[in-house]
Parts: C-alpha cells; structure tokens; sequence
C-alpha cells in the first residue's frame, strides 16, 4: 500500500497579493456533473463582504504558491422563532494538483478556531450539495459532530412559462430571508409590492458552461440541420444569470410568474427558490422547475426536519 503524500503549507491570513491564484483556482474547479460550470467572479471576497463580519484564510506552499483558501463570516439564523448568530463557512477552494492531503481539512479547522470560536459562535454550519461527499468527509474530520438539514434548490429558466400548481402554500417550515438591510447590499436586492425579495446572486457571481454532457444535450438531425430536443439546456460558452427570491409566502407565491417574466426581460435567465423536500413550496412549483437539486446544510448542531428554520439567503 502506498503512503499518501503530506502536503507542506502554513495558513495566514488573506491578502490581496493572493486574489489572481485563489480565482485560477476556482477556474480549475468547474462545479456540476451532466453540465459543468466555471465560476465568474470580479473577485475572491466577493460574496463575504456582504455579511456584516468576516475572516479569509490561504494555505501557502513551498515558494508561498496558493494551494487554498476559505472564509468565515458571522451570519443570522432563524430557528423556531429565535435569531441565533452563527458562524457560515463558504468559498472552500483547493488546488486540484493538492487535493486529499489534509489541506481543505485544515483550513476548516482553522477558520472554526482562528475566526467562530473567538467570537463566541458555537453554532456553525455551511451549505452543500448532496453529492459533495469529498466536503462532507473533510468536516465530518473537523468536527467532533455533524448534522445534516436537507433542503433543496427549484430552477427555473425565465424564458419559460412558469405556473403556480397551488398557492395555498401555508406557513411553510423552512424560509429563506435577508435579516439585514444595509446600506452595501442595496445594489443586491429589491423587494416587490408584495413583499417578495430578490437576491441578485448574478450581481456576486456568474456560471459559464464549460461541457454539457451529450445525453443531456440531446437533438436529432433534420437534413442537413442539428435540432436540440431540450432548448433548456444551456449551450456551452453561454452565462446563466441568477436571481433567488426570498419571502416567499402564500400571498405572493402567484406573483411569480409576473416576476419570472420580469427577469427574462431584464436579462436574467434563471430564477431559484429553496424549499424543503416534499413541502408545500415544492409541490406547488415543481412541475415547471427545470430541475430540483437536493443540498444540505451541514450544521454542528442539530437542526430538526420539523422545526421552523429561517437561512439569510446570503448564505445560499
């Protein structure tokens, strides 16, 4: 059996001298299966500094090559009524050439022990996708205890009709929020008439296609033309825009249609909208969602299935 390697690096602080070679490092990691999609950002903090506080870390090698990085910031949540202050780590980026030497496991470690615990936040947590078994091992090694919140992510294209099946959704269990408005984030977010949010998640980041697997991408060929049997399948090359609604609730839920359209005028070609499995939301959307991909907050403690939670739609 063949020992793995150790990799050889030390954590510090980010710093801008470390900005170009962490954001090569995301276009070395295109996220997605069927489809694969490379992040598209101005910069490495853009999304942590929206939140009211934060810490970002580096791994440095030999000749202090970036080998990672990661952030930490301090966030509300929402739990059976109750705000709580809890510590998000997101943006956990490792070079692909140093993968599964300890690295991303250290940087968790460190992000909890240099940033979370000095400021009191026993309650930690970040979001992923349900396959994401590489993260959910590494956290599973930097925390004593884990525990898994299933939650999941509606899409839908802006250029297709979009039709509410039941608007009676109720009082739904899990929400997504924004619990500040200040005065930085107004470029990000809009709230309608009737009390829906939109989070401008194209305004932090963009996805470019990298590669669509064939299957997915299907067409058949009609003479000397090639017809794409699926339209709603993003063409490679192309940037899907984004924009995740908040305060969804059963008197604005069938205005989402007017919304949608909205956004396809604007530009904005997809919309998403968090819900539970299963829940009221889901079963009213999700015959015109392109596709439902389960994630889960992953929390270092315990959050109940049956238990009203609210995420600062920051954190999505």
């Amino acid at each position: 059996m063949i020992a793995r390697k150790k990799a050889k690096f030390r954590i510090v602080p980010y710093g801008p001298e470390h900005e170009q070679a962490l954001l090569e490092i995301e276009r070395m990691s295109p996220q997605g299966f069927m489809v694969k999609l490379e992040v598209m950002r101005d910069h490495f903090l853009s999304r942590a500094e929206l939140f009211e506080d934060y810490a970002a870390f580096v791994a440095l090698g030999p000749e202090e090559k970036v080998l990672a990085g990661g952030i930490g910031a301090q966030t509300p949540m929402c739990i059976n009524g109750k705000l709580h202050q809890t510590g998000f780590g997101f943006d956990v980026l490792v070079d692909p050439s140093v993968r599964n030497m300890g690295i991303g496991r250290d940087l968790a470690t460190c992000v909890r022990k240099r940033y979370f615990d000095p400021k009191g936040l026993k309650r930690q947590f970040t979001t992923l996708r349900a396959g994401n078994l590489t993260m959910l091992h590494l956290l599973s090694k930097s925390y004593r205890n884990t525990f898994l919140y299933e939650f999941l992510y509606l899409t839908f294209p802006t250029a297709r009709t979009l039709r509410v099946e039941n608007a009676a959704i109720g009082d739904t269990l899990f929400k997504t929020s924004l619990f500040t408005e200040e005065s930085k984030l107004s470029d990000y977010y809009e709230v309608n008439e009737s009390g829906m949010g939109l989070w401008h998640t194209h305004k932090l980041y963009q996805l470019k296609v990298k590669s669509v697997n064939p299957v997915l991408s299907g067409g058949l060929w009609l003479g000397n033309r090639f017809i794409r049997t699926n339209k709603y399948v993003p063409l490679v090359g192309s940037l899907l825009k984004t924009t995740t609604i908040y305060n969804l609730t059963q008197d604005n839920i069938n205005t989402l249609p007017e919304v949608s359209l909205e956004l396809y005028q604007r530009g904005i070609n997809y919309m998403q909208i968090c819900c539970q499995p299963n829940d009221a939301v889901y079963h009213a959307l999700q015959k015109s969602a392109l596709n439902a991909f389960s994630h889960y907050v992953v929390s270092s403690m315990e959050l109940k299935a049956d238990e009203p939670l609210s995420l600062d739609v920051r954190c999505l």
